[in-house]
C-alpha cells in the first residue's frame, strides 16, 4: 500500500538522522520527484515548535540560489503528528560520502576540485548571510554534489538547527551544531554569526585537502575543547604537495578569534578566485609534481606531526595579525602543538559543570544537541611561571582582565632574569594539553570556590591559575531611542499603501557593556505588522557604551490603510534588540506607520 503524505506519494527512504528522515517522493499533478524531510515527532512536543517551524520554513523557502537546496512546501501530517518540508531532489551524493570513498581508495581530492567546492559553498553562504540567515551546522553531510548538473554543490538543511533547537534551550546555553565542525565561540555557548559558518567551512576545506580532520578526540566535549584551545594545524605539513598558500586561507578561516577570520564569505571567494587564477596561469604550482588525485600512505605509516617546523611553525598567527583588543574567550596561539588533553587538569575544570551537563550529553548526543561549555568561556586571568631545567631563569607574567566596562583589557608584562639566550612564549588563555600524562605529571590540586589552581611538572616547572568568571552575567544591556526619521506613528505623517519605506532609528547604548558586532533587531512573530523588512536587521559594527548608532529600517507599507472605529490608525509591529548570543537588550521597540490609500 502506497503511503500518501499530502499531495505526495512516498517512494523510498533516502536517509535517517537524529532529527529527521528523508524520503524520495512523487508529485503526480506536477510529474515531479522531490525530497521530503519529515521531522521526528518528539520535536513537536515543544510548545513553541509550530511557530518556530513555520517562521523558519518561510525564511528558508525565500532563499533561491543555485547552491542552496530549494524548499517548495511545508506542512503538518496529522496521521503521524509530524511536520515536514518538501524540497528539491538533488541527484547525487553528499560530500561526506565522497570523502569516505576517497579515504577507502587511499586518495585525496584534487586541489582544483577542493577550491571549486569551497567557492560554491561560500557563494551559498554569501547569499544566505545577506538575507540574514545563518546556517549554524555547515558540514560535509549537508553539502550535496549534484551529479546531474556538473557536480553542482548544494548546501542543505538551512535553518534546521534553529528549528529543532528552541529559543528556551538556546537562551539557557545549548550548543547548536556538530562538534567536529563547530566554531570556538559556538563551543563556549555563543550562537555565532556568519563567521562561525565560515569557520565550519574552513574545517571542511582542511579535510578535503588533507583527508583528515584538524582535530580529533574520543568525546564531543574533548573535541569542542580542542577547537577552543589547540593551534591551527598546517595542511601543507600533512600534504606537502600543496602550495603554501592553502595554509594562508586556512589561517583566516579557522582563526580562534572571529575578528581575525574572513569577515564575510565574499572575502573568501575573492581569495579563492585569485588563487584559482594563479594556478591556471602557472604563477602558483604545487611543491611537488603530484598528480591531481594524491594517494595517501597507509595510516600506520603516516608520519606523526612535529611539534614545530624550523621554517613554518604549526601555530602560525603572529602578533601583528591579532586585533588590538583580543577576545578573552578564545586561546591565542603559542609555538607548540599539543596532541591530546591533560585529563587530570581537564577533569578538575569540568567538575564544576559535570552535574549540569552530564545528562544533557547522554540525551543530546543522540540528537546533535550538546549542553553549553560557557563556563569555560571566562577563563579570564592566569599567571604562568616557568623555570627551565638549566640554570637560566625566565619569568613571564600575563594577566587578562575582563570587567563590565565596555572593552576588555589585556595586559602582558614580561620580566626576564638576565640571560640573553632564554626565551618563553606567552599564551595568556591557553589551557595546557599534554600528549601522554605520566605519573610525574599528575597535578597537585587546590580548589576554592570557582578558582582552580594546578601544579604540573613536565620538562619544566609550570604554575597556572585559571579563574572562571561569569563575564556576561555582569553586563546590563539597554538602549535609548535618540531620534527616528521619519517619526513614529501619527507623528511621521501619512505614507501611501504598497510603498517602499525607510526609517533611520538612532539608538544610544545605555548599558554597561558594548554591543557586539551583529547585534540585531528581530521581529517578534505575531506582534503585528513586519512591513516586509525581513526577520532581522543587523548592526554591523561594535557599539561602545555611551555611543550612538543609526539603524536603517527598510520595508514596505501594507496594501491597505489601517482603520479602527472609522478612524485611520497606524500599522504597528514589535521588534526586539538581541546580542549575537541572543540576550535581549532592553524592552521591545514598537514601530508604527500611518498608512493611507490614495483612492480612499
Amino acid at each position: 500500500m502506497k503511503r500518501i503524505l499530502g499531495k505526495y506519494e512516498i517512494i523510498e527512504r533516502l536517509g535517517r538522522g537524529g532529527m529527521a528522515e528523508v524520503y524520495r517522493a512523487y508529485h503526480p499533478s506536477l510529474d515531479r520527484y522531490v525530497a521530503i524531510k519529515i521531522l521526528h515527532k518528539f520535536l513537536a512536543e515543544d510548545t513553541e515548535f509550530k511557530t518556530r517551524f513555520e517562521r523558519e520554513a518561510q525564511n528558508i523557502a525565500r532563499l533561491k540560489h543555485p547552491n542552496i537546496v530549494q524548499v517548495y512546501d511545508f506542512d503538518y501530517d496529522p496521521v503521524d503528528e509530524s511536520y515536514y518540508m518538501v524540497m528539491e531532489l538533488v541527484n547525487g551524493e553528499t560530500l561526506k560520502e565522497r570523502l569516505y570513498e576517497l579515504e577507502q581508495k587511499g586518495e585525496r581530492m584534487a586541489l582544483t576540485e577542493v577550491l571549486r567546492i569551497t567557492r560554491e559553498a561560500a557563494n551559498a553562504l554569501s547569499y544566505a548571510h545577506r538575507a540574514g540567515m545563518i546556517h549554524r551546522d555547515v558540514k560535509p553531510a549537508n553539502l550535496m554534489i549534484d551529479q546531474v548538473e556538473e557536480d553542482r554543490v548544494v548546501l542543505t538543511d538551512f535553518g534546521i538547527a534553529k528549528i529543532v533547537t528552541g529559543s528556551q534551550f538556546t537562551m539557557t546555553g545549548g550548543l547548536i551544531g556538530t562538534p567536529a565542525y563547530m566554531a570556538p565561540e559556538q563551543g563556549v555557548g555563543e550562537t555565532g554569526d556568519e563567521r562561525s559558518d565560515l569557520y565550519s567551512l574552513g574545517i571542511i576545506f582542511y579535510q578535503m585537502l588533507t583527508g583528515e580532520l584538524p582535530y580529533d578526540a574520543d568525546t564531543p566535549l574533548a573535541l569542542v575543547l580542542k577547537h577552543v584551545n589547540e593551534a591551527i594545524p598546517s595542511a601543507h605539513m600533512i600534504n606537502p604537495a600543496l602550495p603554501l598558500q592553502v595554509d594562508d586561507i586556512i589561517d583566516r578561516l579557522m582563526a580562534k578569534n572571529p575578528e581575525v577570520r574572513y569577515q564575510n564569505a565574499n572575502e573568501l571567494i575573492e581569495d579563492i578566485e585569485a588563487f584559482e587564477a594563479d594556478l591556471k596561469s602557472g604563477q602558483v604550482k604545487p611543491i611537488s609534481s603530484a598528480p591531481p588525485v594524491v594517494s595517501l600512505p597507509p595510516l600506520e605509516k603516516r608520519p606523526s606531526r612535529p611539534n614545530e617546523s624550523p621554517d613554518r611553525p604549526t601555530m602560525r598567527l603572529s602578533a601583528q595579525d591579532a586585533p588590538s583588543q583580543p577576545l578573552p574567550s578564545f586561546a591565542r596561539r603559542n609555538t607548540s602543538h599539543s596532541k591530546g588533553p591533560n585529563w587530570p587538569l581537564l577533569l578538575l575544570i569540568l567538575l564544576f559543570g559535570i552535574g549540569v551537563i552530564g545528562g544533557g550529553y547522554l540525551v543530546g548526543a543522540q540528537r546533535g544537541i550538546f549542553p553549553s561549555l560557557s563556563f569555560l568561556n571566562d577563563a579570564a586571568s592566569e599567571t604562568p611561571t616557568s623555570t627551565p631545567t638549566s640554570t637560566e631563569t625566565a619569568t613571564v607574567t600575563a594577566t587578562t582582565t575582563v570587567t563590565s566596562t565596555p572593552t576588555p583589557s589585556a595586559t602582558s608584562t614580561e620580566t626576564q632574569t638576565p640571560t640573553p639566550t632564554a626565551s618563553l612564549t606567552d599564551s595568556p588563555t591557553q589551557i595546557p594539553l599534554s600528549e601522554t600524562p605520566t605519573p610525574t605529571d599528575l597535578p597537585a590540586v587546590a580548589v576554592t570556590a570557582l578558582t582552580a589552581v594546578s601544579t604540573i611538572t613536565p620538562n619544566s616547572t609550570s604554575t597556572r591559575a585559571v579563574q572562571l568568571t561569569a563575564t556576561f552575567a555582569a553586563c546590563e544591556f539597554d538602549y535609548a531611542i535618540i531620534d527616528q526619521v521619519p517619526a513614529d506613528g501619527e507623528e511621521g505623517g501619512f505614507v501611501t499603501t504598497s510603498t517602499d519605506y525607510e526609517r533611520t532609528i538612532t539608538l544610544l547604548n545605555t548599558g554597561t557593556c558594548d554591543w557586539e558586532r551583529n547585534t540585531s533587531l528581530t521581529f517578534i512573530t505575531g506582534s503585528g505588522e513586519d512591513f516586509d523588512a525581513g526577520p532581522r536587521i543587523f548592526i554591523r559594527e561594535i557599539v561602545p557604551v555611551g555611543s550612538e548608532v543609526d539603524l536603517v529600517f527598510q520595508g514596505r507599507t501594507p496594501a491597505a490603510g489601517g482603520f479602527e472605529n472609522g478612524r485611520n490608525v497606524p500599522w504597528v509591529g514589535s521588534w526586539q534588540l538581541y546580542t549575537p548570543g541572543q540576550i535581549a537588550i532592553g524592552e521591545p521597540i514598537d514601530i508604527s506607520v500611518l498608512v493611507y490609500s490614495p483612492g480612499s
